[in-house]
């Protein structure tokens, strides 16, 4: 299997979700996030 180059500028994390009790108001929030174009792009890569 040959070496892969990708071109990138960062660290690739991604969280889909993040969910905690906000100190203030001590509710739970919960914020959820699709994962981004070129992270897709670049998984079908690896």
């Amino acid at each position: 299997m040959g070496k892969i180059h990708l071109k990138l500028s960062g660290q690739m994390l991604h969280a889909y979700r993040l969910e905690f009790v906000h100190p203030t108001t001590n509710k739970k929030v919960k914020f959820e996030a699709p994962l981004p174009e070129y992270f897709k792009e670049i998984l079908e890569k690896l």
